[in-house]
This record gives structure tokens, sequence and C-alpha cells, in this order.
């Protein structure tokens, strides 16, 4: 095997094991979240800001919420009618 060959055979391993971390769960919310929603979500349930905690876990899986949204959400949620998600 030359050198090219390993690398990409690391590569996928790393990427493997990179997924593998995440619970599927997660996976699921960093790839199909509605940020606004997720932010009006948390806020209606009192949670604090989560943002810092959905960017460690989704940067796992090369995606990057969207703050903005997700921070709109959270500030307009105690304002409106309760999310049942």
């Amino acid at each position: 095997m030359n050198i090219m060959q390993k690398g990409g055979v690391l590569g996928v391993i790393a990427g493997f094991l990179a997924l593998s971390a995440c619970d599927s769960g997660d996976q699921r919310l960093c790839t199909e979240a509605n940020w606004y929603q997720t932010g009006v979500f948390h806020a209606q349930q009192g949670y604090e800001n989560r943002l810092p905690k959905l960017q460690s876990i989704c940067s796992e899986i090369g995606i990057t919420p969207d703050a903005a949204e997700y921070t709109r959400g959270y500030i307009s949620g105690p304002n409106l009618p309760r999310l049942n998600l």
C-alpha cells in the first residue's frame, strides 16, 4: 500500500470515528434542524441558551448551526405561542 492509499484509508477511518462518536439523535438534530424553532423551543422550556453546546456537537460532523436564527428564536420564544415539538 503506498502513502496515498494509507492516507485515504486513515481519512476514512477518522471520518467514521468522528461520526460514530456522535449520537444519531445529535446528527439528526444538526442535519435537520430548524434553528429558529430550536431556539424558540429552548427558550419556552426555560433552558439556558444552548447554542454553544449545539455548535460543539454539530461541528463534530462538519455542520455549523445558524446562530442568528437560533438566537432570534431564543429571544422571541417567550413571547410566542408554545411550540409542541
